[in-house]
């Protein structure tokens, strides 16, 4: 089927089955991926043989624009986009019937017709759901005089246009569907369970934090949760939601634009054709969050034209997506839960941030201390990443280990997180060497786990600051950590040795009698010493 369908003078009932079957054959091979309306149009030029196809919405305020435009298989400049008769095409949307110029036809052609030497050109709604008006226009123009266009033609395109308009109508849920996934997935904490809020507060230098929780908990003023990077702001946050019971929970990232729209329409939504590439209509997260709890984290970084939204929306509860044209706008009850590693103070003073807005989000305020001031906390902390790693056993830190996690040597720069991520490090090369091992010792960690130098430096020389009392304990804890790896140095001799000391301190080159030695000492046993 080399011809197009419009070079033939006389179609039969037969042909236009066959065309008609090509048709199918190929939407239904464009219906994957984003491009499929592309491919539908690309598909009927060319079994039409017309000359350009365009795709065309209607929009609120009674204008319609082209949103898909093709010929001979690629996109059509804008200024080509423009070349169409606007006139049909509002009489296709106003009559909901098929229109057809050509030079023959009684109907009247308009100026631009004329002008762009359109010689035939056929214009039919897309109907998208029963009872309600058309989705689009599909139209395609001819510009060879050669080509035909006659009933059985008009016929094709028409059943083309019914065809095209469920490829559109599916592509429109599609893409609802995916803006709706990629909200959830937005607004999803985290997909594991949520650390529980006993155990966040739970040690020592949360009581005050614990005591504001508690009056706080079930009431509605907004939370501010302070603190440096790390120090658990997100997951304080989603606990208190979660103990509320104030679901569903939704978490807001902000900053990641200074584009009002975007903002507007991550937060509250948009409708259909609210601005350019708006193709489907987006429940923002506010909407997704009523009822319940919206986290938003970052708070800081929302730049000053999008907190005057917020602050509008804090004090009415009332919000309006782009492109909502309705006198009254939406609703939403959602509890607010705000977090920032930032200075709000400086930034209110700088005049980066609305200080009314910080009074509206500041019903309560936690300030969660950075972990080098919770030292004491550390190894809770620490085992309780260790259990949420691995709930198999009962994971334990060695006192030297305990000692050197608190030691103050260490800046713990950043916070609870990069202690969750050196303790589940150790504990995996605890794993590693001893499948059994349920303790973590000095020996699993390394030098740049930490924001130390080197185990093996001088303490001074990385905290001359420290106590000596603090001191004490990181030599205590390098001591143990060498002890154990020359435990495992002496005792692979060994084995490589046959258990024969003599050999062993000839391989490592030292005297048989301080081997012996230091076997004593570190506990070794050894079955031939000779």
């Amino acid at each position: 089927m080399s011809q197009s369908l419009a070079s033939h003078a006389s179609v039969d009932h037969a042909m236009m089955w066959r065309y008609m079957q090509k048709l199918v054959e190929r939407l239904f091979g464009a219906l994957e991926g984003e491009s499929a309306i592309d491919d539908s149009l690309d598909i009927l030029v060319d079994l039409l043989g017309a000359d350009r196809g365009l795709i065309l919405l209607p929009f609120s305020d009674g204008t319609s624009r082209v949103v898909n435009a093709r010929a001979h298989k690629k996109t059509l400049a804008p200024e080509e986009r423009e070349e169409i008769s606007k006139t049909i095409v509002q009489e296709v949307l106003a009559s909901k019937r098929c229109k057809v110029w050509d030079p023959s036809a009684s109907l009247a052609p308009s100026a631009s017709v004329l002008a762009l030497n359109i010689v035939a050109s056929l214009a039919a709604p897309l109907q998208g759901a029963p009872d309600q008006p058309p989705r689009g226009v599909l139209y395609v123009d001819f510009r060879d005089r050669r080509k035909f266009v006659e009933e059985k033609q008009i016929e094709f395109f028409m059943s083309a246009a019914t065809l095209i308009g469920a490829v559109l109508e599916q592509h429109a849920r599609g893409a609802v569907t995916l803006d709706q996934l990629r909200g959830a997935k937005t607004f999803c904490v985290e997909s594991r369970r949520a650390t529980p809020l006993a155990e966040i507060l739970a040690t020592p230098s949360m009581a005050a934090v614990a005591r504001e929780v508690a009056s706080s908990l079930h009431g509605d003023s907004s939370i501010l949760v302070l603190g440096e990077s790390g120090t658990g702001k997100t997951l304080l946050a989603h606990a208190i939601a979660e103990a509320s019971e104030r679901r569903p929970i939704v978490r807001a990232v902000l900053g990641s634009s200074d584009d009002l729209n975007t903002i507007t329409s991550e937060l509250f939504g948009h409708e259909k054709g609210a601005y350019s590439g708006a193709t489907s209509k987006r429940v923002g997260l506010v909407e997704f969050a009523s009822g319940g709890t919206l986290i938003l984290d970052e708070v800081l970084n929302l730049p000053p034209h999008a907190q005057r939204l917020l602050l509008d929306f804090t004090q009415f509860g009332t919000y309006r997506p782009l492109g909502h044209e309705k006198p009254e706008p939406k609703r939403a009850e959602v509890r607010i839960i705000c977090a920032t590693n930032g200075d709000l103070q400086t930034a209110m003073r700088d005049g980066r941030f609305r200080q009314d807005l910080y009074h509206r989000l500041a019903g309560v305020v936690l300030e969660i201390p950075a972990l080098r001031d919770r030292r004491e906390d550390i190894p809770a902390l620490a085992e309780a990443a260790l259990r949420r790693a691995d709930a198999s056993r009962v994971w334990k830190l060695s006192v030297p280990m305990r000692r050197l996690l608190m030691s103050r040597g260490i800046a713990w720069g950043g916070n609870v997180r990069q202690l969750e991520s050196v303790v589940r490090r150790a504990q995996q090369r605890a794993m590693a060497r001893d499948p059994a091992s349920d303790t973590i010792t000095p020996e699993h960690l390394e030098a740049r786990d930490l924001d130390r130098a080197s185990f093996d430096d001088e303490p001074a020389a990385t905290a001359p600051s420290a106590s000596p009392e603090s001191e004490w304990d990181v030599l205590q804890a390098e001591r143990t950590r060498i002890d154990e790896r020359e435990k495992a140095a002496i005792r692979d001799a060994l084995h490589r040795c046959g258990g024969v000391v003599s050999q062993v301190a000839r391989e490592l080159g030292i005297a048989r009698t301080t081997l012996i030695s230091r076997m004593d000492a570190l506990g070794i046993r050894a079955t031939k010493r000779y």
